[in-house]
């Protein structure tokens, strides 16, 4: 069994959550370890702020455990980020999705972790899919893999190669601003969101346009945009139907139970030509 360390870094957990997290993880081949205090409660929270960064900064330098996954999203890992020691010298594999994107984005500038845009292990609605772990394990092992794109599903035919970087799109735009604000200049940008209109998905598409975050770019993977309404499809079309740079959409990312894993900053191609999207480490 390979060692995991576990952290809630935003919600409460309960300890049900807790221990669905260590079965699903078991499954894949992970035996998990984690801190007393993580059923902490503050309000909706995983406990205070300095008990969820002071678990982070743990976990990272933990000797025992070489990857660390959270047990949910959710809201809060925003008041952590001045909190947590970007300048260790861990090593480690830091996966998860929604709310951690905030977290992913800010740990990949330590060049040693490799930040994963993939699955939670303890979150009841969120049936963990057989797809979900292969993928995520090609991830983690630095083994290519290959995503078939529906005709359509393309917004923007072309074809590109860049580094990837991403996630939930009301979690990226929180960054604007702040010194962790996301980087996306010659990047493929992939994009999820759950359970918000498709106009308020196009108003923080906006934001991201009047901040600059689609100058430069070599293009954009759109994820299900889950629990949205009929209109948010006839939105993403409009926005981004003058691109100049290859845009797909309706891919399993993020909040649906595939959920395919993106690793951070890793090379990514887009091939509208052949009707794919790649990893390739």
């Amino acid at each position: 069994m390979k060692k995991a360390f576990l952290i809630a870094p935003s919600r409460y957990c309960t300890k049900k959550q807790i221990n669905l997290a260590k079965k699903n993880l078991k499954k894949i081949g992970y035996e998990v370890k984690f801190l007393p205090s993580i059923t902490d409660k503050y309000f909706y929270y995983a406990g205070s702020p300095e008990r969820r960064a002071k678990e982070i900064n743990h976990a990272l330098k933990d000797k025992e455990s070489k990857y660390i996954f959270s047990v949910s999203g959710g809201m809060g890992a925003i008041h952590i980020l001045n909190k947590i020691n970007l300048k260790t010298k861990s090593k480690k594999v830091f996966v998860g999705f929604s709310d951690i994107t905030i977290l992913l984005n800010i740990l990949k500038s330590n060049k040693k972790i490799r930040c994963l845009h993939g699955p939670t292990f303890g979150t009841n609605s969120n049936k963990i899919s057989k797809i979900t772990n292969e993928i995520l394990i090609r991830a983690i092992e630095k083994k290519d893999y290959c995503i078939k794109i529906k005709k359509e599903d393309i917004l923007v035919k072309g074809i590109t190669k860049a580094k990837i970087i991403g996630g939930n799109l009301s979690l990226l735009v929180k960054t604007f601003g702040t010194p962790y604000e996301v980087d996306t200049k010659g990047k493929i940008i992939f994009l999820e969101q759950n359970a918000y209109t498709g106009r308020m998905i196009l108003d923080l598409l906006w934001q991201m346009k009047l901040a600059g975050k689609f100058n430069k770019i070599k293009g954009v993977i759109l994820g299900k945009f889950t629990n949205s309404d009929e209109e948010t499809n006839i939105y993403l079309k409009d926005f981004f139907k003058n691109f100049n740079v290859p845009v797909i959409s309706n891919q399993d990312i993020g909040h649906v139970p595939k959920n395919i894993t993106i690793p951070l900053e890793e090379n990514c191609i887009i091939n509208t030509n052949k009707k794919i999207w790649a990893i390739k480490f």
